[in-house]
């Protein structure tokens, strides 16, 4: 893959940045979180640059595989089942890229299900994380729910179109899954669903 110069800059900055991080004895919360900042920035636009690439290439063999790949859709019993290869951001850092990216992939992936809901719909989020302990509370979940407004598979997130649900759990592997289905069959899915 040949990336253009401006990826190519970017991603030699970063190098500084970590070579200066992993040499420096005393680091500020600050610094740290700046460094974050400047790495997630980093690879949003290095995943883009690959989504681009990936479009032009004329053979699949030539694709380079990256995270967005791994998202995925399976409808079953009217049941929308969306599968996020990583666990959401917190409130705390939303100054990253990760929830812009989580909207625009699962609006991409979502949007030949343009239409699958009128009614009021109920989205059942289940949020995965490699940390013990951590708040459900603190997790950002509003690019769920923009996405699917942006596929069309609902109308909107308004009171009387949409409620949710969010539920923690630790896994080793940071991951999201979302259900979408009609909010009259709530109490019955939530009977079947593994708590």
């Amino acid at each position: 893959m040949i990336i253009n110069e401006r990826i190519n800059k970017q991603l030699k900055i970063l190098n500084k940045q970590i070579e200066n991080t992993l040499n420096s004895n005393s680091l500020t919360d600050l610094q740290i979180e700046s460094f974050l900042l400047n790495f997630e920035k980093a690879r949003y636009n290095l995943l883009s640059e690959v989504k681009e690439y990936n479009k032009n290439v004329e053979f699949e063999y030539e694709k380079i595989k990256s995270v967005d790949d791994n998202y995925k859709t399976d409808l079953k019993d009217d049941v929308l089942k969306i599968y996020v290869p990583e666990t959401l951001p917190s409130f705390k850092n939303l100054k990253t890229h990760t929830y812009k990216r989580i909207l625009l992939n699962v609006a991409e992936i979502t949007k030949q299900y343009k239409g699958l809901f009128s009614n009021e719909v109920f989205i059942y989020i289940k949020v995965c994380d490699n940390i013990q302990g951590w708040d459900i509370d603190n997790k950002y979940v509003k690019p769920i729910a923009d996405a699917l407004i942006i596929s069309g598979v609902i109308q909107d997130d308004n009171m009387s179109k949409m409620f949710y649900c969010a539920k923690g759990e630790f896994s080793e592997i940071p991951h999201t899954i979302i259900y979408v289905l009609d909010g009259k069959k709530m109490e019955q899915f939530l009977k079947k669903v593994e708590f």
